[in-house]
């Protein structure tokens, strides 16, 4: 047995254990310190206000247009080390106490994830040394509730654990979705990872659970929330595509984590805890009035004709040949013709989409070099592909805003121009650069219809 530590060897030492009482605790008041130095040296370097929430997404917080952006995520950064170790530390040793495997830790470093695994550790207590026993008595585990609920029989546990998980998250999306207005860390991070985790402790109700079950239930409830969503209409097909590559995996995650604590004492605890810690965390992040990313995206293209020409079919141009792509066949918006109402600056031109007119005022009227305007309104980004007449979700709306577009034609040898096209755009989906990759392909893949277009008119004198 480990001789007792000292005060402060419980926050450096790595050997020994915590119980949950000092790593709640602990965890606490280093947070509120950690904040208290942030806020103090951000407001007198910085002049900004940092909330406790503000660590819900670390880095996306932060206002877009401060000078010194860099240096005060640095400043963070090197205030957060000595926090981290500590954070490590006790964490291994919590691990330790619930006889857990201390790779576990590297939960401690996902984002959102973590704020629910300090929750679950928050509650497990240890076998011997967070619960009193009489001395020699055999510590006998408690009533366990679900064990009247869950059936025994594998096939039956592993169907009823999924749809077991997915009712009560799927409550949680509709909750973050309608009384939120929220689809960010919650939605795509912490659901997926809550639905799979719960799905494999259903199946270890009765007996540990071995990889493949509790893996394959993690990965099979994803796939069953993703179909509700489809079912009931809360989502199209092609959302739900494009979020299946970031839920799956976390499912899969929550199985894993799912895998080795289902074994710990009082395990039935987790369920609740992570129901309720998740909704906290919704509330949380829809209280973060954060500012949404904005990305630039630029496509290129050759074209042989003179920058005189090529101007002229920018500016606005008849209507395009019908899709080819499959992506708009499938419903994403794609131009059709550009109008123009006067000339020059304050000119107004419309941008008409498959949904409906972009209204775009000219800001920057350089002929023939530059076209650049705003983006006063825009149509829905896409009609999602459903088995339904229409549906119209939520995030159709506001969550992607184009702000602004721009044309810049570069001169080049021999009569030809090199047309570049760019699109600014507000992304208020969550984590942003998972979806960013998404927007941007497809964005470009708008692009190439215009640009193309522009080539086949100017290099045929049409």
């Amino acid at each position: 047995m480990d001789a007792p530590q000292s005060f402060l060897g419980k926050f450096f030492s790595w050997r020994g254990e915590v119980g949950r009482g000092f790593y709640v605790v602990a965890g606490l008041v280093l947070f509120a310190l950690k904040w208290n130095i942030d806020r103090l040296l951000g407001h007198h370097f910085f002049s900004i206000s940092w909330m406790p929430y503000s660590y819900l997404l670390p880095g996306m917080d932060l206002p877009t247009a401060l000078k010194d952006r860099q240096a005060l995520l640095l400043m963070l950064a090197g205030t957060a080390l000595p926090f981290i170790y500590v954070g490590v530390v006790l964490t291994v040793k919590r691990l330790r106490s619930l006889q857990l495997p201390r790779f576990l830790v590297g939960f401690f470093f996902v984002p959102f994830i973590n704020l629910l695994f300090f929750a679950v550790l928050s509650v497990l207590p240890a076998k011997s040394r967070d619960r009193e026993t009489d001395a020699g008595a055999e510590e006998v585990p408690p009533p366990n509730l679900l064990a009247h609920i869950v059936p025994r029989h594998p096939a039956a546990a592993f169907f009823f654990a999924a749809f077991a998980a997915v009712l009560p998250n799927f409550l949680l999306l509709w909750l973050s979705i309608y009384l939120f207005k929220e689809y960010g860390w919650g939605v795509f991070v912490g659901l997926p990872f809550v639905v799979g985790m719960l799905s494999a402790l259903l199946t270890g109700v009765h007996s540990k659970s071995g990889w493949g079950m509790c893996l394959g239930v993690a990965a099979f409830s994803s796939f069953a929330f993703g179909s509700m969503c489809l079912v009931l209409a809360m989502e199209g097909l092609i959302c739900l595509a494009m979020a299946m590559p970031l839920a799956v995996p976390m499912s899969i995650l929550g199985g894993v984590a799912a895998y080795f604590i289902q074994a710990a004492y009082h395990a039935n605890r987790v369920p609740p805890v992570l129901l309720l810690g998740l909704l906290l965390l919704m509330g949380a992040e829809s209280a973060d009035d954060r500012e949404p990313v904005t990305f630039p995206v630029t496509s290129t293209i050759e074209i042989d004709a003179p920058p005189e020409v090529v101007w002229r079919h920018v500016v606005s141009f008849h209507e395009l040949p019908p899709v080819e792509d499959w992506l708009f066949k499938a419903g994403l918006a794609y131009p059709v013709r550009a109008e123009i109402h006067g000339s020059g600056v304050g000119a107004v031109r419309h941008c008409v989409f498959s949904t409906g007119p972009f209204v775009e005022p000219i800001t920057v009227w350089d002929e023939p070099r530059r076209l650049q305007f705003g983006v006063t309104k825009m149509p829905a980004p896409m009609e999602e592909w459903t088995f339904y007449d229409h549906v119209h979700p939520p995030h159709l709306d506001g969550y992607f805003r184009t702000t602004q577009g721009e044309f810049r034609l570069e001169r080049l040898p021999n009569g030809r121009t090199r047309l570049h096209g760019t699109t600014w755009y507000h992304n208020d989906l969550w984590p942003a650069h998972y979806w960013k990759q998404w927007s941007d392909h497809l964005i470009h893949r708008i692009h190439l219809r215009v640009l193309k277009h522009v080539k086949h008119l100017a290099e045929n004198g049409e």
